[in-house]
């Protein structure tokens, strides 16, 4: 979400992105029948089923990962997003990009609206790593948040 959501997603029927797609519009198989999401989560916390072993209309709605963008709410949020302007309708966009920065998702650390209201405030957002990749297929680092004062501020008008 930011200013330019129209002009970016102005072909979608709202006009702008209605958050995560994943399990809602999307769903990914692997090569061995393994359904997520999304292709992109991480296999092994966002595997709802096989279509090897059941039906994907049941795998489609009965499976916690693959509806974990459809039953999230503005309670299923934290950091910034959860008191963010946007949290209804947004619900902290793409799950992945929050999931392989902290572990869970509903906080995203590379929203366009957040950047533009932590400058307003005199604020800007690092990543800090506090837990490297394992080394496995999908793997990830575990990172921080650090919200501190932006020290570009001082000199805009």
């Amino acid at each position: 979400f930011g200013p330019f959501e129209g002009v970016l997603r102005g072909t979608m029927p709202l006009g702008y992105n209605g958050g995560c797609g994943a399990g809602r519009f999307t769903l990914g198989i692997e090569a061995d029948g393994s359904i997520k999401g999304c292709p992109s989560l991480p296999t092994n916390a966002w595997t709802g089923g096989n279509v090897r072993d059941d039906e994907l209309v049941d795998i489609w709605e009965r499976s916690t990962p693959l509806r974990y963008t459809r039953d999230r709410t503005v309670d299923d949020l934290w950091g910034f997003c959860r008191t963010c302007y946007y949290a209804d309708e947004c619900r902290a966009g793409c799950t992945w990009t929050a999931f392989v920065f902290f572990g869970r998702g509903g906080n995203n650390p590379y929203c366009h609206h957040r950047a533009l209201e932590m400058r307003a405030r005199g604020k800007r957002e690092r990543l800090v790593q506090v837990a490297p990749a394992p080394g496995h297929p999908f793997d990830h680092s575990l990172f921080d948040i650090v919200v501190e004062d932006d020290p570009s501020a001082e000199s805009r008008p």
